[in-house]
């Protein structure tokens, strides 16, 4: 009979080496658990509860003599489940057996069969989510809602920078998604269907006309790209950033920092999703898909890659943004002045020259 006086949760990464797993000895109440409520147990938001668990493996017991990495990979176990909890990705279990093993599957029928006592192994694999983020806090009603929203954008940009020609009518007609594009552009008036083509030598009149950007969608990409450069000049600089809160500040384009932007937009109340979309299609991130491009409007997934910096990103502590945010600020303005400067100087020359 195996003892069940505890149980064993062995749990590794995917994308980690294998010998770095982590290998927990829980309570044996916990066999009762689902597995989302172990993983809760095993890797808990509450610094109290991290400490029993951090306890087995500290300086001086016997775990950490035998693998001293212990601590550094819990640590990376931990950091997973703060974004699963936070909504940022999902987590894929996958039992001893690579079976597939749901979350919320009961702890005890996971358990492997030949251990002397009841063991939990695991392979952990994190899928970013970005629309459930989205959706989960509040930046958009709905993951529907945003798919709709970055759809159209995606049409209007490949019309507009790849002149694309699409008809209105034409057999056959475009996939769902990009028909819904195209009807919400047409409803604001930012697209409208051109003049139907001459009849032809028959006397057949074409039914397929082709689709143009209106005055009003010109007006709106102007906008766009406007809102977008902003966005950039004022936080492009925290994508390299390093922050010292023992002296209070922060270091920026050092080669050696952390991309903060999104840190950065939430800091500062910004719907960092509709940011990130905006900055993905003003660097190209979309000309990639080029030939493809009605196939990647209907893919949910290709959403989701295009969205991933704001799930899969560096974290900071609300008191280092803040140190970063009020760094920031100062080094914009030195940055603003350097340029009044230079350009000043630059005027001083000019004058100079003329008067010679």
């Amino acid at each position: 009979m195996p003892d069940e006086s505890s149980l064993t949760l062995q749990a590794y990464l995917a994308g980690m080496a294998p010998d770095d797993y982590i290998r927990l000895e829980l309570p044996s109440e916990y066999r009762h658990l689902s597995l989302s409520d172990l993983l809760d147990r095993a890797f808990p938001e509450s610094p109290e509860e991290r400490q029993e668990i951090v306890g087995q493996f500290a300086p001086g017991t016997v775990n950490y003599r035998a693998n001293p990495d212990l601590p550094d990979i819990y640590a990376v176990f931990l950091a997973v489940c703060e974004e699963w909890r936070d909504w940022r990705c999902a987590l894929r279990a996958t039992s001893a057996d690579e079976a597939d093993a749901d979350l919320s599957e009961p702890v005890s029928e996971l358990f492997s069969t030949d251990a002397d006592s009841p063991l939990v192994a695991l392979r952990l694999e994190q899928q970013y989510r970005a629309l459930e983020y989205a959706a989960r806090h509040g930046f958009w009603a709905s993951r529907w809602e945003l798919l709709r929203w970055m759809r159209s954008l995606t049409a209007l940009y490949f019309l507009d920078k790849h002149e694309i020609e699409l008809f209105s009518g034409s057999t056959p007609g475009p996939a769902p998604a990009l028909r819904e594009a195209l009807a919400s552009l047409q409803s604001q008036g930012l697209i409208a269907a051109q003049t139907p083509a001459e009849p032809d030598e028959d006397g057949q009149s074409g039914d397929a006309a082709p689709y143009a950007i209106t005055p009003l969608g010109r007006r709106f990409i102007a906008g766009l790209l406007t809102k977008t450069e902003l966005l950039i000049d004022q936080y492009d600089l925290y994508k390299d950033t390093v922050v010292d809160l023992d002296r209070e500040a922060a270091e920026f384009d050092t080669g050696r920092g952390a991309d903060l932007r999104v840190e950065a937009f939430l800091a500062d109340g910004l719907d960092p999703i509709r940011a990130v979309f905006l900055l993905r299609l003003y660097d190209g991130a979309f000309d990639h898909r080029l030939r493809d491009w009605q196939d990647a409007i209907e893919d949910e997934e290709f959403y989701e890659g295009i969205l991933e910096p704001v799930v899969n990103r560096d974290g900071a502590t609300p008191e280092a943004m803040e140190v970063v945010i009020e760094s920031g600020l100062s080094w914009l303005e030195e940055q603003q002045e350097q340029t009044r400067r230079e350009a000043a100087e630059r005027d001083i020359l000019r004058r100079a020259e003329n008067d010679l």
